[in-house]
């Protein structure tokens, strides 16, 4: 039976899109403590696949995950799914919201609630943990005082109350997550593409690598430039556009891309999340 890697403990946002990929399939959850450590699972062939954050639509790329698939490990994205963000203020049975001295969450939860945190709990410690489950393991493992920003699943999960439903900043928050696998994905006829690759430092060389999409009709659906983390101001172009690397149209455009591009990468083609 195949094995699928998520961000641990139960009850992360990572494990519901780890559950939400697995479901109606023959395959075995396994949890990871890190992202680093999830990513080098699939790629040493520990797991089959894993289920990692890649960006949110509130904080941004996550950082980790798009670095390391770059310029780590050798394994592909083969799909993608994305999970609407709502986080609650969680606490031991019965607390009050004025009982609180201390809130624990993963950094990024904790910036998404920003506004709740400032009008609400202003001068309260915040702590930060590895995910905002980790957080609703500890806060039912500690002190009364003690409240976590996460997920109705981790409430589920750990026993704890929600005193405050949907207190992220923006309601449009949502995380894509993407699936890693040390095998490509075949085309569907609705997919899209990752790629990476740098140009000369020279006027116009973004723009002539962005023209060969837009000439042949291939819609761009994000780009942004990652570190290439050799000299400072020496960048990569991360892509996604809409199409699959078999497609006839897209190889031609990717064939004459490789050609002027100083490094060039493939980092999947894979479903696109309906």
């Amino acid at each position: 039976m195949e094995k699928v890697g998520y961000l641990g403990p139960e009850g992360t946002f990572t494990h519901e899109a780890a559950l939400m990929y697995v479901k109606g399939k023959r395959m075995d959850l396994v949890e990871y403590q890190t992202i680093p450590d999830l990513i080098y699972g699939v790629d040493k062939g520990q797991i089959d696949h894993a289920v990692v954050p890649m960006e949110n639509s509130m904080e941004g790329t996550v950082n980790i995950t798009v670095d390391m698939i770059i310029h780590e490990v050798s394994v592909y994205i083969t799909g993608e799914l994305i999970l609407p963000i709502h986080h609650c203020l969680l606490v031991k049975p019965g607390v009050r919201l004025d009982e609180l001295k201390v809130v624990l969450s993963h950094p990024q939860a904790l910036a998404q609630c920003r506004k709740f945190l400032h009008e609400k709990l202003h001068g309260v410690e915040l702590r930060t943990t590895s995910s905002t489950a980790a957080a609703a393991r500890e806060v039912a493992k500690g002190e009364r005082e003690w409240g976590a920003i996460g997920s109705k699943h981790a409430a589920s999960v750990f026993g704890l109350d929600i005193i405050e439903e949907n207190i992220q900043d923006h309601n449009g928050n949502c995380t894509r997550f993407v699936v890693l696998s040390r095998q490509r994905s075949q085309s569907t006829g609705y997919d899209k593409t990752t790629i990476v690759f740098s140009v000369d430092h020279k006027p116009g060389s973004l723009y002539c690598a962005l023209r060969l999409f837009a000439e042949r009709g291939i819609n761009l659906t994000k780009i942004e430039s990652r570190p290439m983390k050799t000299n400072l101001g020496e960048y990569l172009f991360l892509v996604d556009f809409e199409g699959h690397v078999q497609d006839a149209v897209v190889q031609e455009a990717l064939d004459e891309l490789a050609g002027q591009s100083k490094y060039f990468a493939v980092l999947g083609s894979y479903p696109r999340f309906i």
